[in-house]
C-alpha cells in the first residue's frame, strides 16, 4: 500500500532534479541587463552602415561570451558579432555596425555566453528609414528640443529628420558617418571625444559632411576640440546691445530684446557669412568637401531662442551640404558589379583561336596521322585501340589545359572606388572584395576595424547567407567563408583612406569668345595613375597617364557649339558610359581582358538596373574631376595561414576646385554642360 505513494515521490524528486538546472543556471544570470539604439535616434539612410550601440551590466557572476545580431531572412542571414568580458559589478558599452538589407522596425541584439547559451538581449527602439536625398542633423545639446525646428530647413533636399544625440553616440569607425549630413554640438565639452571619434568627425567633413560649433557662454568647452578646424580664434565673450547685421539678414527683428552674449573672436580661416562691425556671427572653414561653422551665439539662448528667422539663418549651412555625384554614391548595379570582381583575367577561357587549332590538331591526329602511321606499320587492325588512346590522351590534355586555366591559387580581387577632393586630407572608398577558391572550402578573412564590411547582394536575391558570421574585435574578421569549386564570394567595404598625393590647380578663362579650360597636374604619389581624363560638366578631356612625380598642363578649348576630338558633350547622359573609350583608353573593352573588369566597374556606378543610366554628373559647376585608374590595393587583407594572390584595381574620382575667370565687357556662350 506505501509503494505506490512512495514512486510518485521519487518520481517528483527527479523531475524537480531535471527542471533545476536551467533554473540555477537562469538565477546564475539574472545580474544581466541590457539596452540597445540604432542609427542615429533611430534613423538611418539604406546603403550606409548603420551603428547599433549596446549598454550591458552585469552584477552577478563573471561572464564571457559575444554580443550577437541577426538581420535578414532565414536561410539568408547576415550574423554581426562582437566578443565581451563582463566580471562581476561591470558595465560596458559595445558599438556594433550592421548592414539593413531590408525594411525592419527594430534590431534585437543578444548577448550570448561561450557555451553558446542566451543570457541577455535587448530591442532597440523603432528604426527610421529616410531616403537617399533627405538631410539628416545630428544635434549635441543639453538641450537639444530647442533645435527641433530644423525638419523645416531641408536646404533643397525632399525633406529633413533631426537626431538628438549624445557624445558617445557618436561613431569611431569613419564610414559610419556618411549617413550623417550635418553634425550640431552646443554647449557640450568635446574634450569628452575619444581620439578615434575625433578621427572619424575629421574624415567625415573631409569627405563632405557639415559641422557646426556654437558659441555663448559655453564656448571653451564647445569648441576645445576644435582649435585647429575652426575659422575663427575666439579670444572670450562679449555683451551687445543689438545685432541688427543679422536680424537684416534674416529679415525677421528679434523677439527679446538685448543685450546679448556672443563668443568674440577674429577671422582666422575661411570666409565670414555674418558679422556685426567685424565681429564674427557666423563663419565658415572649408575642409576638403566639407565645412566647419563657427556660430557666436548660443541657439537655445536669446536672440536665437524662438526667433522668427532662425531658419533662414540655418538654410546658410544646410544649402551648403554637397550633393554626391553617381560614383560617389557607390555601386548602383549589383549584377554588372559581381560580375566585374569576378572577371579575372588570369582564368580567362583560352582564345576561339587557341580552341580552333587544338581541335584541328586533334582531328588531324586521329584521322589522317593515325592512318598513315598504322598503313606504314601495316597494323591497320590496331585502329580499334590507337583511337581510344588518342581520344584518352587529348581528354586528359584538355582536363590538365582547363584545370591550369582556371587556377590552382587562391586570390583576393579588389576593386575600389575613390572619391574626394585632391585639397582634402581623406577620400571615402567603397571596395568590392572577391574571394576566388579553385577547391570548395571555407576561409576566415581579417580586414581592419576602421572598415564597415557586408556580403554584397548581387541582385534577384543573391548575396549573404555563406559567411558564418562578423565579428568586429580588434579587427573585423568574415568567418567561415563558404566558397564553392571555383567559385567567387563578394564582399563590400566601405572606408576611408588618405588622399593621393595629387595636386592641381583649374581655371576657366576667355580666349576672345571661346572658354579655355587650363589645367596644371602633378602626382607626387607613387603610384601611375592610368589613363587619366578630365570631366567638367559632361565633358571628357583626354590626358594620358600620370607617371610618378610627373606634372602635366592641359589647355582646352570649349565653346557651346561641340568639342575639339578628346572631349565631347553628352547632355543627360552619364559620361561614363557615353565615353568608355576615352576613360578606359580603348574602344574594343569588350575583347580586352584587362578592360573588360573596368568598363564592368563603370557600369555598375553609373547604372541602375531599374532606373537607367544615371544622370547626376558633378556635383558642382565649381570643380573639375579627375578619373583614373591603377593597381594599388586600398584594404590590407590577411587570410590566415591560406596563401593567396592579390588583384587589384582602383578607379579614382578626385575633384580639382575650378577658378572661373570669365568677366568680359563682350558676351560670353556658356556651355549647356556648366548649366547642369
Amino acid at each position: 500500500m506505501n509503494r505506490f505513494p512512495t514512486f510518485i515521490k521519487i518520481l517528483l524528486l527527479m523531475l524537480l532534479a531535471v527542471t533545476a538546472v536551467p533554473s540555477l543556471h537562469a538565477q546564475d544570470n539574472t545580474g544581466i541587463t541590457m539596452t540597445a539604439e540604432a542609427g542615429f535616434d533611430g534613423f538611418y539612410k539604406p546603403g550606409f552602415g548603420v551603428p547599433v550601440q549596446v549598454n550591458v551590466a552585469n552584477s552577478g557572476t563573471a561572464v564571457t561570451g559575444e554580443l550577437l545580431i541577426e538581420i535578414g531572412p532565414t536561410g539568408n542571414k547576415n550574423v554581426y558579432t562582437s566578443p565581451i568580458s563582463l566580471p562581476t559589478q561591470s558595465e560596458k558599452r559595445v558599438t556594433l555596425y550592421v548592414h539593413i538589407t531590408s525594411f525592419t522596425s527594430a534590431l534585437t541584439v543578444e548577448l550570448r555566453d561561450d557555451k553558446d547559451r542566451l543570457i541577455g538581449q535587448a530591442t532597440t527602439g523603432t528604426l527610421s528609414q529616410l531616403a537617399d536625398d533627405d538631410l539628416l542633423y545630428g544635434v549635441v545639446s543639453p538641450e537639444p528640443g530647442e533645435l527641433e525646428f530644423l525638419e523645416n530647413v531641408t536646404g533643397g533636399h525632399s525633406s529633413a529628420a533631426v537626431a538628438f544625440l549624445d557624445l558617445v553616440d557618436l561613431p569611431a569607425v569613419p564610414a559610419a558617418w556618411n549617413g550623417l549630413d550635418v553634425l550640431v554640438l552646443n554647449d557640450v565639452d568635446t574634450g569628452q571625444f575619444t581620439t578615434t571619434q575625433l578621427d572619424a568627425l575629421e574624415g567625415w567633413v573631409n569627405t563632405g559632411g557639415q559641422l557646426v560649433v556654437t558659441g555663448g557662454p559655453g564656448w571653451q568647452k564647445t569648441a576645445v576640440a576644435f582649435t585647429d578646424l575652426l575659422p575663427v580664434t575666439i579670444t572670450g565673450s562679449e555683451s551687445v546691445d543689438d545685432l541688427p547685421a543679422l536680424s537684416q539678414r534674416a529679415g525677421e527683428p528679434f523677439r527679446d530684446p538685448g543685450p546679448y552674449l556672443v563668443a568674440a573672436s577674429s577671422l582666422r580661416q575661411g570666409e565670414l557669412l555674418v558679422h556685426q562691425d567685424g565681429l564674427p556671427l557666423l563663419a565658415v572653414h572649408r575642409l576638403g568637401r566639407g565645412s566647419v561653422y563657427f556660430l557666436a551665439l548660443d541657439p537655445k539662448l536669446a536672440p536665437l531662442l524662438d526667433w522668427d528667422g532662425s531658419e533662414r539663418l540655418w538654410s546658410e549651412i544646410s544649402r551648403r551640404v554637397p550633393d554626391l555625384p553617381v560614383w560617389g554614391k557607390g555601386i548602383q548595379n549589383g549584377y554588372t558589379a559581381g560580375t566585374a570582381v569576378s572577371s579575372l583575367p588570369s582564368l580567362a577561357l583560352p582564345s576561339v583561336l587557341n580552341m580552333t587549332l587544338f581541335l584541328f590538331i586533334y582531328v588531324i591526329i586521329i584521322g589522317p596521322v593515325n592512318y598513315l602511321v598504322l598503313k606504314r606499320l601495316n597494323r591497320r587492325e590496331l585502329a580499334w585501340a590507337t583511337i581510344p588512346a588518342i581520344i584518352l590522351f587529348f581528354s586528359a590534355l584538355a582536363y590538365v589545359t582547363g584545370f591550369q586555366l582556371k587556377g590552382n591559387d587562391t586570390i583576393v580581387n579588389q576593386m575600389s572606388i575613390i572619391y574626394g577632393q585632391t585639397d582634402s586630407g581623406q577620400v571615402r572608398v567603397q571596395t568590392l572584395l572577391g574571394l576566388y577558391s579553385p577547391r570548395r572550402t571555407t576561409y576566415d578573412m581579417t580586414l581592419p576595424d576602421s572598415v564597415l564590411v557586408r556580403p554584397f547582394e548581387r541582385g534577384f536575391g543573391r548575396g549573404g547567407g555563406n559567411v558564418a558570421t562578423i565579428r568586429r574585435g580588434s579587427d573585423v574578421t568574415l568567418e567561415r567563408v563558404r566558397v564553392d569549386v571555383s567559385g567567387t564570394e563578394v564582399f563590400i567595404a566601405d572606408h576611408y583612406r588618405p588622399t593621393p598625393d595629387v595636386t592641381g590647380r583649374a581655371a576657366l578663362d576667355l580666349d576672345g569668345s571661346a572658354i579655355i579650360l587650363n589645367v596644371t597636374l602633378q602626382n607626387n604619389s607613387d603610384i601611375t595613375l592610368e589613363t587619366a581624363t578630365l570631366l567638367i560638366g559632361s565633358t571628357v578631356i583626354k590626358v594620358g597617364d600620370l607617371a610618378p612625380g610627373e606634372v602635366k598642363t592641359i589647355a582646352e578649348r570649349i565653346t557651346s557649339a561641340g568639342s575639339t576630338t578628346t572631349s565631347r558633350p553628352f547632355g543627360s547622359a552619364s559620361p561614363l558610359m557615353s565615353q568608355t573609350d576615352v576613360i578606359l583608353g580603348t574602344s574594343n573593352y569588350y575583347d580586352d581582358r584587362d578592360a573588360y573588369p573596368r568598363w564592368q566597374l563603370l557600369q555598375a556606378i553609373a547604372e541602375n538596373p531599374g532606373g537607367g543610366p544615371g544622370t547626376a554628373v558633378s556635383p558642382s559647376n565649381n570643380a573639375v574631376t579627375l578619373i583614373a585608374w591603377s593597381e594599388q590595393p586600398q584594404l590590407d587583407v590577411n587570410l590566415g595561414e591560406d596563401a593567396f594572390d592579390a588583384v587589384a584595381t582602383s578607379l579614382y574620382f578626385l575633384e580639382l576646385p575650378l577658378t572661373q575667370n570669365l568677366t568680359s565687357a563682350s558676351a560670353v556662350v556658356v556651355p549647356a554642360a556648366f548649366l547642369d
